[in-house]
């Protein structure tokens, strides 16, 4: 068989269905040997949007599915950069397999077709794992380790090249049985130091992330927070990690001022699948509770930055289950479901008082939303409402580049959200800015016949930046933007167009775009402010002013 079809047929028997990319010329023998295979190849419009369909083809789908994107060589290697280095700061498991010059001219710089002698290094800067196959026997091994890269430790994206040449070339590769990879156990011993802990605290609370969504660990964590009666918070990256209208859920509020008083009364912090990123911690500004549990896949994260009490490396879904068990007769605390309530209901009471349009706007999302929805987020001040107030009923039902705050994710991860889970509802957040990094990515929500729904907040620019600016400068510079006229631009690709000019008239409009056949793009042109539940000074007098 060819290079090309060693590759195809390697994916296949990883288990792959669905491939995202763009053919060129150094990888024609890979889009040959698919004509004959069952994998379907999803044809993207540029290679960021492809490299971004896989990431949140991987971000939706099952724990343990990889997102895989084709690019041919040079050029389109580096645009798959950006949405790696997304992925990678999310942690989500994306395969890219990449072309390359002919073998023999590898690091010779001859001026070759494509040819870019750093796009290894790329490669190695935004991925866990990063080879090059310079046999057609080489290739399908080399896709067995890269799955089991993809599916141990934390799952940060691979990359794997296969210069031109050796993709037409022919030869007898073996393709071996899949590496099998099960889930890293903790040590018992870790477990019952944590357990002690628990056994002792008053008042714990629990704070789950991004890595207890990939884990599928969103029982077993219920039911411990339920054995504890401990209240649940989360990262953006891990909404929906309990139900967030279970009664012990405090949803992703811990930056709110209200949220940051309600950690100081509680003893202990259960951290599980969470880096206490800068974003999330205002850089590191966060108090945390005197005694720390953290439970996360790889070592080197515990303990950067914030000192432990207990560390639990490992899975997390057997970290869970063991202290479950260990904790079968440690006492819970009071009931504090009463608690949580009010500190909900407080939080939602001064944003109203603050920004009342912009809570209004998480009601109308949230009233039209079936509860089984997926809500994709690209960077718009919309979005980062939702992050803090909108309720996630489902774990892999909210999704964000916001460890990278990568802008321009949304469409192309929505799309990849929808293939992986065709069966839940998808609408995208997107300002009008975002959208446009990768609109031509409509084309291929068209071509697929997706029902997807995108919401694209219209302020004329980056509604982001301008408060900044202002809160810093006292003015603004490059953050106008001229755009199009977003319905007619949808409909020019095949797409439905709804308007919505009124803040409430968007439950009802959204609604409409849910039962649509096919894509639908809704742009919305009410003003939304800046979100106060930011802690800093200026972007709450700035939230002030917007809603005046």
């Amino acid at each position: 068989m060819t290079g090309g079809q060693a590759l195809v047929r390697s994916l296949e028997a990883h288990g792959v269905s669905t491939v995202f990319g763009i053919p060129g010329t150094h990888n024609l023998a890979v889009y040959d040997a698919l004509l004959d295979s069952p994998i379907r190849h999803v044809s993207a419009r540029h290679e960021q949007g492809a490299a971004f369909m896989a990431d949140g083809y991987a971000r939706a789908g099952e724990s343990g599915d990889v997102g895989v994107c084709l690019s041919t060589t040079g050029p389109a290697a580096l645009n798959t950069l950006t949405p790696l280095g997304t992925a990678f700061s999310d942690s989500s498991p994306v395969l890219c397999v990449a072309s390359q010059i002919q073998a023999d001219f590898l690091g010779r710089e001859k001026g070759l077709l494509h040819e870019c002698s750093g796009q290894s290094g790329g490669f190695r800067a935004v991925t866990k794992w990063c080879q090059q196959a310079t046999t057609v026997e080489a290739i399908p091994w080399l896709v067995r380790e890269a799955f089991a890269q993809l599916g141990s430790g934390r799952p940060r994206p691979a990359a794997l090249e296969i210069p031109c040449d050796v993709l037409d070339s022919e030869g007898r590769p073996a393709l071996p049985a899949p590496l099998e990879t099960a889930p890293e156990q903790p040590l018992p011993e870790e477990l019952s130091r944590a357990c002690r802990l628990l056994a002792k605290a008053r008042r714990p609370v629990i704070w789950a992330g991004g890595g207890l969504i990939r884990a599928g660990a969103s029982v077993e964590l219920t039911r411990l927070a339920e054995r504890l009666q401990s209240p649940v918070f989360t990262t953006t990256l891990g909404k929906g990690a309990v139900p967030e209208d279970h009664p012990l859920s405090g949803g992703n509020t811990l930056l709110h001022p209200a949220g940051r008083a309600y950690l100081e009364t509680c003893d202990l912090m259960l951290a599980v699948g969470t880096r206490f990123k800068e974003i999330e911690t205002e850089r590191w500004r966060l108090k945390l509770p005197e005694q720390l549990i953290h439970i996360d896949i790889d070592p080197a994260e515990i303990g950067r930055n914030y000192g432990v009490s207990a560390a639990v490396v490992g899975h997390a879904r057997p970290a869970l289950e063991g202290l479950l068990e260990l904790c079968r007769g440690v006492a819970p605390s009071r009931d504090r479901v009463r608690e949580v309530k009010e500190l909900r209901g407080r939080i939602r009471s001064e944003c109203r008082q603050r920004a009342a349009g912009a809570v209004a706007l998480v009601e109308c999302l949230r009233a039209a939303l079936p509860r089984e929805s997926i809500l994709v987020c690209d960077l718009t001040a919309a979005a980062t409402w939702c992050h803090h107030l909108l309720e996630v009923y489902q774990p892999g039902g909210f999704h964000s580049p916001w460890g990278f705050c990568t802008l321009g994710f949304g469409l192309s991860a929505a799309i990849g959200a929808k293939l992986a889970r065709p069966q839940r509802p998808v609408v995208l957040l997107s300002g009008d800015g975002g959208f446009l990094f990768n609109c031509q990515e409509l084309a291929t929500a068209v071509e697929c016949g997706l029902p997807l729904v995108m919401v694209v907040f219209n302020d004329k620019g980056y509604g982001v930046l301008r408060p900044q600016q202002m809160a810093r400068y006292g003015r603004t510079h490059a953050a106008d933007l001229v755009g199009p006229d977003f319905t007619a631009l949808a409909k020019a690709f095949g797409a439905a167009a709804l308007r919505v000019e009124r803040l409430e008239d968007l439950s009802r409009k959204l609604s409409e775009a849910l039962r649509q056949p096919g894509p639908c793009l809704v742009e919305v042109t009410a003003p939304i402010p800046w979100p106060p539940i930011e802690t800093t000074a200026g972007m709450f007098a700035q939230a002030e002013v917007s809603t005046q």
